[in-house]
């Protein structure tokens, strides 16, 4: 999702200071059926405000902030390195309502469906209308997305697919496996392993969660890697997942400054050196579960901040959790270490 951030941020800003650039008033001339367009407005069109805090932001910050909710770079243009500017256009007229909307330059038919269909989410949208000479005026927006498929995040990290959809919502954890089940799910799989968390002295009681992103359905799941109120460093995790390809996204676990009820969200990544040219699996830590069958996915190290390890650990983990789950065959588990 940076990535679509940082090129909303750049575009809004550089608007704001330019009313040229961004907004244009007009109405009819009195001697020509085309609408004489100012190059001075007297006010701009007031987008309203949607939650508390909006009462400290600006038209411009909330409009940016709108369109970012459901913004989306398509993965496929990412992983090509498809970079470019999307123009898009709009008008707010007398009454207030977004019309009009249009594409002014497109770079690629994904991208630009993408950019239009987040735009007329606008539509839905009720403005203070803007005014010139006192009264009510359409008034006119031409808004440049910049897409950079190269860009890094602070800690040298390339942006990828994941960065830029909408995996970034919190969700709830899913529910753990229960000894006393036997059966599977349909079209799920079953994993278990175990992982080295990171404790500090101001969250022991906390949990711990890995949210992971099913790439064949696009929706992200949580679970948890450390139970709440468990001071062990080392926990064994047991989950029936949807079958599909799934990446590491996000390590949520209690910030090691204010502890307390805050978690820090820490990027699962591959380091860099590591990378090859091109792929998902060049920057993230991939592994996939099939529907009706177990899967040990290892032991996930992540005692490092930016430096997960994967271990194998099956045989010594087997051991200690067939006594709980005796009904599955846990021998017969398929060996799917992230890689």
């Amino acid at each position: 999702m940076r990535l679509l951030y940082v090129c909303f941020l750049g575009s809004l800003c550089g608007l704001a200071a330019s009313p040229l650039a961004f907004g244009q008033a007009s109405r009819p001339a009195a001697d020509s059926t085309k609408p004489k367009v100012y190059t001075y407005t007297e006010r701009l069109p007031v987008f309203p405000a949607r939650e508390a805090a909006d009462s400290a932001r600006n038209t411009f910050q909330r409009l940016k902030r709108f369109l970012e909710q459901d913004k989306m770079f398509p993965p496929k243009a990412l992983r090509d390195g498809v970079q470019g500017q999307v123009k898009f256009s709009f008008a707010v007229d007398a009454q207030g309502h977004t019309i009009d909307i249009k594409l002014v330059q497109g770079l690629r038919a994904d991208v630009d469906s993408a950019v239009l269909r987040n735009a007329h989410r606008l539509e839905a949208i009720q403005w203070r209308p803007g005014t010139q000479n006192g009264r009510p005026v359409r008034v006119a927006y031409t808004v440049p997305l910049t897409f950079s498929a190269g860009n890094v995040g602070r800690n040298g990290e390339p942006f990828d697919s994941l960065d830029s959809g909408p995996y970034q919502k919190l969700v709830l954890p899913l529910g753990g496996w229960s000894g006393r089940l036997a059966r599977l799910p349909a079209g799920k799989g079953f994993i278990y392993g175990s992982c080295l968390q990171r404790l500090g002295t101001n969250g022991l009681g906390m949990g711990q969660y890995v949210r992971l992103v099913n790439l064949t359905t696009h929706k992200a799941v949580r679970i948890s890697v450390k139970p709440i109120l468990k001071s062990r460093r080392e926990n064994a995790f047991c989950y029936a997942l949807p079958a599909g390809r799934y990446a590491l996204f996000i390590y949520e676990y209690p910030d090691p400054v204010l502890g307390g009820l805050n978690l820090h969200f820490e990027s699962l990544r591959k380091p860099r050196a590591r990378q090859p040219t091109a792929g998902l699996g060049a920057t993230r830590y991939l592994f996939t579960v099939a529907a009706g069958q177990l899967h040990y996915v290892g032991t996930w190290n992540l005692a490092n901040e930016y430096d997960p390890i994967f271990l194998d650990e099956k045989a010594l983990l087997d051991a200690a959790l067939q006594p709980e789950l005796p009904g599955l065959p846990l021998e017969m588990a398929r060996v799917a270490i992230p890689r």
